[in-house]
């Protein structure tokens, strides 16, 4: 059977149901989201629905690329609109977790089925064979489960769970759908309680609990410990509950101690008596504005974070930890390092994580295969469900080619059958490479497999492997032959800041590079794109009065941008996640952008008491309508003046890439890809295309613009706005500064409103303004407190 999927009904507008039709809108596909009727309602029977969607178009973070999306979303009620759903091709179930409510809701749903419709429950842990008890053989076909974590548009995992009269083809479809359409990580899972990620995660953050109390941390010290140097996200285990609920995290907890008589670590996932009486007091987290932490205004205004003493129940501030191990570990640079640096300390900090590693990835260890067939399944799950950077399998890895760490952390316990078994079967860990591809310890071969994952993938780790596919790399950045005529170019600063080995390569890149290859893709596999200019070097460049050396550096960016934009050959911006400042110029530039949907993209250069001076004032005027061409014929020089001050002045950053063509920042005719593994295979994919145009005469490089700007007419009345704001206490002395730098910037400083300029014009009053606020104490005050602080400074 062929299946497609144009039309969703979701039924349940409470969180996850609305939240999973917003992620339908974000990627085109219009939905019907319907509830019950309110009970007695005889006017507003859609009440629920509506309330549900309301709530996700308020909800932070966004569940909306854009709130336009939301119009996709129709709303009804299950009563009235029952019909309703026999036109739409897939049915997501996501009401209250009670096997009765939902048997019930089947059983309406399928006197109005269609013989192809998707059946699908986002139930986190009731058995799939159970949901389908009673229905037909078609229904039972067509059903499956699709376990969407919270919040649904930024958790990556997806869990399938299907039932042995499930359709095969369907789920193969499912697992597609779900990877390239919605971008997920998608996982099959056994039809067992709470399926991987929640029965390990829950088990891991229980059997934390348990150490905690009978131990005497506290929760701030858990989570400093069980944070970033163990590869797991900040907010570790307390502050993740609280993010998920403790009513949540309790209801899982006793969900699989029912469900899981057989489970030796079955006491494990009931709930520390104290923690009940905390979820009691209804203190269950982000939602009810308190849990394991509480927020509160300071005496100044300022937000203060306090913790619970969980011996008292008592609200306390949080101390400052300082453990050794940590300390150690920090100063390590692979993720492995900090691992086994603070599992081999001698402080409490260390003690604690040996022995929640122990618990975890001896669970884990002994969950195979009952939970799933193989270790791959089990550990994408931990890395997409929980954002860990490493699976427990994966760390299982560490611990066995650290053999005196591994004696550590297992003080005494058993290795589990499955740990022996890759020692005498395999070659002694669960992953290996192979001819430069990863490989897994395949249970029932006993062999190491490759990994399958999609195939239209490209990983810059592995293409580079090939030493004759990096053409050159100078430490700052690398450009790297992804075959068929196309080239790569790889940022590998930190966290990507521009410099001037980046600046030298993009310059070889378009000048040499276009002589061995027919297009170019500017992109790499780190989490941020690039944080911009290094604001390290302005700074010291500014304090020492170096200002000849600013100038340079300052145009050299300029230049090198142009060179992009008027590339030979095309060049393709493969953003994903920041791209701020100097990052975003870049992209800018370019002839072609393939984003990944979940980037975050802006000009913010006034928040360190800049204005954008790698061209992005030039750019983004021209995207707003200052070509001498469109001003004339839309309206005068002002409009698109005020419109790129409006949006570079309160550095505003996009919450998607959707949202960024909304700014301008990216084109409507730039892509989008939400699937982070596809995003260079695509970006290739669109160079290929530019290439064959390009050979075709269908493409050839812009030619250079002229701008038409409004002059100092327009100048003074964008200064009235700022002095209006600094009036009324919304922006600071020095902001207004800045502001008005940027005013004389984006108005074209004393040119005629009926004369056109060009780019280099632009260009040179952006570096005019640039190197005239970084001579400014307060913008060098910005600059320092960013980069000691990670936070800006309003001075």
């Amino acid at each position: 059977m062929t299946y497609a999927i144009r039309k969703v009904g979701v039924v349940g507008a409470g969180v996850m149901g609305a939240a999973i039709a917003a992620h339908l809108a974000n990627v085109g596909i219009p939905s019907l989201l319907v509830d019950i009727v309110p009970s007695g309602e005889t006017t507003d029977r859609n009440r629920i629905a509506r309330t549900g969607l309301e709530k996700t178009l308020k909800a932070r973070p966004a569940s909306f690329y854009s709130q336009r999306s939301a119009q996709l979303i129709t709303i009804g009620n299950i009563e009235d609109d029952l019909d309703k759903l026999a036109d739409v091709d897939w049915i997501i179930e996501a009401v209250v977790e009670r096997l009765d409510i939902k048997h019930a809701l089947y059983e309406k749903i399928e006197s109005v089925l269609s013989p192809t419709t998707i059946i699908s429950s986002n139930t986190s842990g009731l058995p799939a064979h159970q949901l389908t008890e009673g229905r037909s053989e078609r229904f039972r076909n067509h059903f499956l489960i699709t376990h969407f974590f919270n919040p649904v548009r930024y958790m990556r995992l997806l869990e399938l769970v299907p039932t042995a009269q499930t359709d095969p083809e369907l789920l193969h479809f499912m697992q597609q759908f779900g990877s390239e359409v919605l971008g997920k990580g998608v996982v099959i899972c056994k039809d067992t309680p709470n399926f991987i990620a929640n029965r390990l995660g829950v088990y891991g953050f229980m059997s934390t609990m348990h150490h905690a109390l009978a131990e005497g941390y506290t929760v701030s010290e858990v989570d400093m410990i069980l944070g970033p140097n163990m590869g797991r996200p900040k907010s570790a285990v307390f502050r993740t509950s609280d993010l998920s609920g403790l009513d949540t995290l309790q209801h899982v907890g006793d969900n699989l101690y029912q469900n899981a008589p057989d489970d030796e670590q079955r006491a494990t996932f009931l709930m520390p008596e104290i923690v009940r009486e905390i979820i009691k007091k209804g203190w269950l987290g982000e939602k009810s504005g308190q849990g394991f932490y509480k927020r509160i205004k300071g005496p100044t205004g300022e937000s203060i974070i306090l913790e619970l003493n969980l011996q008292s129940l008592e609200y306390e501030p949080q101390p400052k930890h300082r453990f050794d191990s940590i300390g150690a570990a920090r100063k390590q640079d692979s993720i492995e390092q900090r691992i086994v640096t603070l599992l081999n300390g001698n402080d409490r900090a260390s003690q604690l994580a040996r022995e929640t590693t122990a618990d975890a990835l001896i669970y884990a260890a002994k969950r195979v295969p009952e939970i799933a067939d193989d270790i791959v399944s089990i550990d994408n799950a931990m890395r997409w469900g929980f954002n860990f950077e490493l699976g427990s399998f994966e760390l299982w890895d560490i611990l066995l080619t650290h053999p005196e760490t591994l004696q550590k952390v297992l003080a005494g316990r058993e290795l589990p059958p499955l740990v022996k078994e890759v020692q005498t079967q395999g070659q002694g860990t669960f992953y290996r490479e192979i001819e430069g591809k990863k490989h897994y310890f395949d249970l029932s071969s006993k062999s190491y497999q490759p990994l399958s994952g999609m195939k239209q993938t490209i990983s810059l780790t592995t293409v580079k492997k090939k030493a004759t596919n990096v053409v050159r790399d100078n430490g700052s950045a690398a450009l790297v032959d992804l075959g068929d005529g196309i080239g790569c170019l790889e940022f590998h600063t930190k966290m990507n800041s521009i410099d001037e080995g980046i600046i030298e390569l993009l310059h070889y890149a378009v000048q040499e590079g276009s002589r061995q290859f027919r297009a170019l893709v500017i992109g790499n596999e780190a989490p941020d794109y690039s944080a911009g200019a290094n604001l390290l070097l302005v700074l010291m460049g500014a304090r020492q009065g170096a200002w000849e050396m600013l100038n340079g550096a300052i145009n050299g960016l300029q230049q090198a941008h142009q060179l992009l934009k008027y590339s030979p050959i095309p060049v393709v911006a493969a953003p994903a996640g920041r791209a701020l400042g100097g990052g975003c110029e870049l992209i800018m530039h370019c002839n072609h952008t393939r984003a990944l949907a979940e980037s975050y993209i802006g000009l913010v250069e006034t928040g360190v008491g800049l204005v954008p001076a790698g061209g992005g004032c030039k750019e983004l005027l021209l995207r707003q309508g200052a070509s001498a061409e469109k001003a004339a014929k839309k309206g005068g020089p002002f409009t698109p003046a005020r419109k790129a001050f409006e949006i570079i002045a309160v550095a505003t950053v996009s919450s998607s890439a959707v949202e960024a063509q909304e700014l301008r920042f990216l084109r409507k005719t730039d892509a989008i890809t939400l699937n982070r593994d596809l995003l260079l295979y695509d970006a290739k994919d669109d160079a290929l295309k530019l290439a064959e145009a390009r050979e075709a005469g269908k493409w050839q490089p812009p030619q250079p613009e002229l701008l038409l700007l409004p002059g100092s007419g327009a100048r003074l009345v964008l200064e009235q706005q700022v002095e209006g704001m600094l009036l009324t206490g919304k922006v600071s002395e020095h902001d207004a500064v800045i502001g008005k730098h940027l005013a004389h910037v984006l108005t074209g400083g004393n040119c005629s409103p009926i004369t056109p300029v060009s780019e280099q014009y632009v260009l040179d009053l952006e570096r005019e303004a640039f190197l005239s606020l970084c001579g400014m104490e307060k913008t060098q005050q910005r600059i320092e407190a960013l980069l000691n602080t990670g936070k800006p400074l309003r001075n």
